[in-house]
């Protein structure tokens, strides 16, 4: 075996970490399945012919490993990152019954995914960056989970990499500390694992899927002997996502709350699955809601934050079951999912986003005058929290009630009027609310002092801008949400 320089002291048994009960399962059944090499081969990418060597297929006896790989296995062209840390490529065999369910196919043979070790006992949450193990006589070093390419699809015969990144069952890639030979049935050892260093599964997880987390960026910066073109990676992430505003990407988030406003309206609490704080927002901005996971098939609906600015450990919508225009369309397929959505529930979304309702410094003391009809009250409800947290902030909340009446949320806006004595409530039914017209508001604000937002149905909002241009304040409305 060649003397290569090693990173840290390698010892069988030199443990730098007490071993779970679960661990010490998982070393006991860690081992090689299959040793698999693949030559040379062409196959076209986007009307280009390329050089692979991911065709792979099992080989008999001991195999010796060098450097840069196992003898016998083609390497098609210099890694960016550095051959040395592409030197094998392991992939559990656990993974294999979950691809043939998920695309329906017959069993694949060894080394389907271009893997040089097909393995037992070694899975992505359990495995570190920086892991030291033995395989057969060679010591090897968990490098960096596969961030899967092109070549890939081609091996597969559809588009399949992003489909494999996103299960995160990716494998990792190993350097070779220590020369030696590898062969089928070897025993895998652990010999050094940090446990503060990052498994892969967190590694793909906040590289790829959650790159808004600026602390579990910088965890991921922390890993044992990531190698400089990762780090240069992640630190680039880091930059960019605590200069965001609120974040990049989709975050998840888990249903901690539901309160059902009527028989076709919910309120849903929306917590961060990792308990990160949530990022600020203002009256009025809204949480674009994404179902479907991170597939091509997404649906996504943007959705007002009903809840208070000021208070951050959760975001609240408010959906409606959207009636499908006639019997033979169905529900809404976005608002019929949440509307049944149960506490636990997991759904995807963006940072909130959307012009603020309200400017204190340039709305030159003018009122807002908010005019709601049924669940328009969502979006103006987080302004009047907002308004609220300001010194000697005034209001005027005008709702029109409906069919549909949103219980929970009119029962803050009543409190937020009562425990302030500057906002006043208007609650009026529909045969009552066309007569009141801006006369009404003119006897509680000089129309010229007002700023007016409207949400509400769009006869709603209709009847309010003519009424509001008639009465001469057309330059002071801003439509929030019109329904319909």
């Amino acid at each position: 075996m060649g003397g290569l320089p090693v990173p840290h002291e390698i010892r069988a048994g030199a443990f730098r970490f007490k071993p779970s009960a679960a661990t010490v399962s998982l070393i006991e059944t860690m081992r090689i399945l299959s040793v698999n090499v693949g030559g040379s081969r062409e196959v076209t990418i986007k009307d280009r012919a390329v050089q692979t060597s991911i065709y792979k297929a099992p080989v008999a006896g001991r195999i010796a490993v060098n450097r840069l790989g196992l003898q016998g296995d083609a390497r098609i062209e210099p890694r960016t990152m550095g051959p040395e840390h592409h030197a094998v490529y392991a992939y559990p065999y656990e993974h294999y019954a979950h691809w043939q369910r998920e695309l329906e196919h017959a069993p694949f043979p060894m080394g389907q995914f271009g893997e040089n070790l097909t393995i037992a006992g070694l899975l992505e949450d359990e495995v570190r960056i920086g892991d030291v193990l033995r395989f057969g006589t060679a010591v090897l070093q968990v490098a960096h989970p596969r961030i899967p390419c092109a070549k890939l699809n081609a091996r597969m015969g559809l588009q399949f990499s992003s489909m494999f990144l996103a299960s995160r069952r990716v494998g990792f890639y190993l350097r070779v500390l220590q020369e030696g030979d590898v062969g089928e049935n070897d025993n895998i050892e652990l010999l050094q694992r940090d446990p503060d260093s990052p498994t892969l599964e967190e590694f793909v997880r906040i590289t790829h899927h959650e790159y808004w987390d600026a602390q579990g960026l910088r965890r991921l910066l922390q890993a044992r002997e990531l190698m400089p073109a990762w780090r240069e990676t992640i630190e680039a992430k880091l930059e960019r996502a605590l200069a965001a505003s609120g974040w990049q990407g989709l975050r998840e988030f888990e249903v901690v709350r539901r309160d059902m406003e009527c028989a076709d309206t919910v309120s849903l609490y929306l917590k961060c699955i990792r308990d990160r704080p949530l990022a600020p927002f203002r009256g009025g901005q809204r949480l674009t809601v994404v179902l479907g996971g991170r597939s091509a098939h997404q649906h996504r609906r943007a959705y007002a934050i009903s809840s208070s600015p000021c208070e951050l450990s959760t975001y609240r919508i408010t959906v409606r079951r959207m009636a499908a225009p006639e019997a033979s369309l169905p529900d809404g397929i976005v608002s019929s999912r949440l509307v049944a959505m149960e506490i636990g529930e997991r759904l995807l979304c963006t940072a909130p986003h959307g012009s603020p309702l309200h400017d204190p410094e340039t709305c030159g003391g003018r009122v807002p005058v908010l005019l709601s009809q049924g669940l328009g009250i969502a979006p103006l409800l987080s302004l009047l929290y907002e308004l609220e947290a300001e010194p000697a902030a005034a209001a005027w909340l005008f709702h029109e009630s409906g069919d549909h009446e949103p219980r929970g949320l009119l029962h803050e806006a009543r409190a937020l009027a009562d425990r302030n004595p500057d906002f006043h409530m208007i609650e009026a039914a529909p045969e009552t609310a066309e007569r009141a017209g801006a006369e009404l508001i003119r006897r509680g604000v000089p129309l010229d002092r007002a700023d007016f937002r409207i949400a509400g149905s769009a006869d709603f909002v209709e009847r309010w801008i003519d009424e509001l241009k008639i009465a001469g304040a057309e330059a002071s409305i801003l439509v929030v949400q019109r329904f319909g």
